[in-house]
C-alpha cells in the first residue's frame, strides 16, 4: 500500500481515547498482514493494546506508538478525519501524534530487506495515551517487555527537535506527579471576619511561595530543569462564612533521580520551614499538609538513555546515512509511554516526523518529513 494512503486510512480512523477499537481491530489485521504474530492485552472491555512478533535471530527490538487522539479542538479548515494535502502539510486529526509514526512503523516492517532479514521484531500499538497512559501500563505489567533490548517510540520529537524531524533524537524525557495541597483556615459570620481566618487568603499567600520555588530547583546535566504550577486551586463556603479549607493541585515534572515521593518530601519540608520561620502560624491547630493526589495508574518517572548505548548509535549512523549529518540530540518536556518503558528498564529513545498543532486545529505533519523517518527506519532495522 502506497505510504500517504496508509497515513490517509489511520487519520480517518476516529481513535479519540477512549474509542480506540476500530483503530485497534485495523492494526491487529495489518500486523498479521505483515507476518505478526498478535494477541491483545486488554486495560477494559473494548479497550486493548495490539502487540505482535516476528522473526528469529538477535535480540528483540520494539516500536511503539500510541493509537488514541485527543478529542478535536478549535475550528479546523475542513473534515478533521479525511486527511488533505497543502504543499508539504498532511493536515489531519492525530496526524503527527501519533499516526504517522503508526504509519511508518508499519511501512518500515513491510520492507521486503526488513522481512528476509527475520530479524526479532516486537511492535506495541497503546491505548490511553493521551489520558493516563493504562495501555502502556498494562503492556509493562504483561510481561510482553522481557527480553526487549531496545524501544523507539515514533513519537513528535523533543521541542529543540520539532523543526528537524527524524534528524532529531530523544534520549530522554522529564517525569510528572501531582501533590494535593490542603491549607486549612477558620470558619467566622462573613459579617464578622476578623472572626475568622479565610483559607482562600491563605491560600493566596501561599501559591506565590510556591511559585518561587522554580527558580531554586536544581539544573539536571541533560534534561529540562524541574518545574511546578498550581493547575487546580478550590474553596468555598456554602453559606454566609469565611471558608475553612482550601486544596490546592500542584503539578510537578521531574527529573532524574527524583521521584513522586522525593518530590512531596520536598514540599512537606517546605511547609515546614514556612512554619519554623512564621511565615505561617497554626489555625485550630491545623497546618497546611500535602500528600500525593491519588490516581489509577502510577506516576510516571524521569528516564535518560545513555547516547553510548549501541542501539542509539546505529540509530545515529542510520540518520547519518540519510542526512548526512550526525543526529542532535535532546530531552523532553514532558511525559508519554516511554518514561513507562524505561522504568521497566528498557533503553528507549524517540525518533518521530516534524508536525505542527498538536492537541490544537489543523494538526498536521510533514510529508518529506513522515517519508524520511520511514528510510531511518528501515535502515536501521536492516543494520541491527
Amino acid at each position: 500500500m502506497d505510504t500517504i494512503t496508509w497515513l490517509r486510512e489511520l487519520v480517518s480512523i476516529k481513535s479519540v481515547f477512549p474509542n480506540e477499537l476500530e483503530i485497534a481491530e485495523y492494526l491487529e489485521a495489518r500486523l498479521k498482514k505483515l507476518g505478526f504474530s498478535t494477541k491483545r492485552i486488554y486495560i477494559s472491555e473494548n479497550r486493548f493494546n495490539v502487540v505482535g512478533e516476528r522473526g528469529t535471530t538477535g535480540k528483540e527490538i520494539m516500536l511503539y506508538a500510541h493509537m488514541d487522539t485527543v478529542p478535536v479542538y478549535g475550528d479546523w479548515n475542513g473534515n478533521p478525519l479525511s486527511l488533505r494535502e497543502e504543499g508539504d502539510k498532511l493536515i489531519g486529526l492525530g496526524s503527527v501524534d501519533m499516526k504517522a509514526g503508526i504509519a511508518a512503523i508499519l511501512t518500515a516492517c513491510a520492507d521486503e530487506n526488513v522481512r528476509n532479514k527475520n530479524r526479532k521484531i516486537k511492535i506495541a500499538f497503546g491505548v490511553d495515551e493521551e489520558n493516563i497512559s493504562e495501555g502502556a501500563q498494562a503492556i509493562a505489567k504483561s510481561g510482553f517487555l522481557k527480553d526487549v533490548e531496545f524501544c523507539i517510540s515514533t513519537e513528535s520529537p523533543h521541542p529543540d527537535g520539532i523543526e528537524l524531524g527524524p534528524k532529531a533524537i530523544t534520549l530522554g524525557r522529564r517525569g510528572r506527579c501531582v501533590i494535593e495541597i490542603n491549607v486549612p483556615g477558620s470558619s467566622a459570620h462573613g459579617a464578622n471576619i476578623s472572626l475568622g481566618k479565610n483559607a482562600i487568603s491563605e491560600a493566596a499567600r501561599l501559591i506565590p511561595k510556591l511559585e518561587a520555588l522554580n527558580q531554586k530547583m536544581k539544573p539536571h546535566k541533560f534534561l529540562p530543569p524541574p518545574t511546578q504550577f498550581i493547575r487546580k486551586i478550590h474553596g468555598e463556603s456554602s453559606s454566609l462564612s469565611t471558608p475553612d479549607s482550601v486544596t490546592l493541585e500542584l503539578d510537578r515534572h521531574l527529573v532524574t533521580p527524583e521521584t513522586p515521593e522525593s518530590a512531596l518530601e520536598e514540599i512537606q519540608e517546605f511547609i515546614k520551614r514556612l512554619y519554623s520561620e512564621e511565615k505561617f502560624l497554626e489555625i485550630d491547630g491545623k497546618r497546611i499538609s500535602a500528600r500525593l493526589k491519588e490516581r489509577k495508574t502510577p506516576y510516571i518517572a524521569p528516564f535518560v538513555t545513555e547516547k553510548n548505548n549501541p542501539y542509539v548509535m546505529k540509530l545515529a549512523e542510520a540518520i547519518r546515512q540519510k542526512f548526512g549529518t550526525a543526529p542532535i540530540y535532546g530531552y523532553g518536556m514532558s511525559v508519554a509511554d516511554e518514561n513507562i518503558f524505561a522504568a521497566c528498564g528498557v533503553p528507549v529513545v524517540v525518533v518521530g516526523a516534524k508536525g505542527g498543532n498538536e492537541h490544537a486545529a489543523n494538526e498536521w505533519v510533514s510529508k518529506s518529513s513522515y517519508l524520511e523517518l520511514i528510510d531511518v527506519l528501515k535502515t536501521f532495522l536492516r543494520s541491527c
